[in-house]
């Protein structure tokens, strides 16, 4: 099978784009707080969580496996290894049929180990307009497999196109990792939802 026959190109440069994104977080060395000074009571490194678990029904397409974590994803949707790029795992809705190809992709950031809490999300906040997001929102956190994400939304024009991503930061097991979905910009948030958390309430770290 040819993967990358079938994805648009589109949706291989959401996932480029959210990995620019993502490793920028290193630049939050030069507030004024530093990571290290945290005291923000919730955690993206082990330990209890408050943050609900997805409450979506499970995922029941392929199984994805990646280097520290495994997920599934929705029939129709398929891993792309060629087109993973930096990131350490791409998936792609290669049944679209809207002119955007749903997808989700992980990176791994060493610098948001030790960034936790209300500091992660303005971290976050500030890459992404740094990167000329809009519509940026930080939404309520998440709990994937028993480690709390905080939770990111905002809008991206790529040559013309614009598109929702959906982002989840979290540590695990002392190495960052981000999960960045993206979507058609006009597909509503319950839907996106929907399909986000089918594939998160599967997750397993290893």
């Amino acid at each position: 099978m040819r993967l990358l026959d079938r994805a648009p190109v589109r949706a291989l440069l959401v996932a480029a784009t959210a990995t620019v994104v993502l490793t920028a977080c290193g630049g939050t060395d030069s507030d004024s707080s530093g990571p290290s000074s945290s005291s923000a009571s919730s955690s993206t490194d082990g330990g209890d969580s408050s943050a609900p678990a997805p409450t979506a029904k499970p995922a029941d397409g392929d199984r994805v496996e990646a280097d520290g974590f495994s997920y599934a994803v929705p029939e129709g949707w398929k891993e792309n290894k060629n087109g993973a790029g930096a990131a350490l795992s791409l998936a792609i809705d290669v049944t679209d049929k809207d002119g955007f190809a749903d997808n989700v992709n992980v990176v791994s950031d060493p610098t948001i180990v030790n960034v936790k809490g209300k500091q992660l999300e303005d971290a976050l906040v500030k890459v992404l307009k740094n990167a000329n997001a809009q519509e940026i929102e930080v939404r309520d956190p998440l709990t994937i497999d028993g480690q709390e994400a905080v939770h990111t939304t905002a809008l991206f024009n790529l040559n013309g196109n614009e598109y929702r991503v959906e982002q989840y930061t979290l540590a695990v097991d002392g190495k960052g990792y981000v999960i960045t979905f993206s979507h058609n910009k006009d597909l509503s948030e319950a839907d996106r939802d929907a399909v986000d958390q089918s594939i998160l309430a599967s997750w397993s770290w290893a």
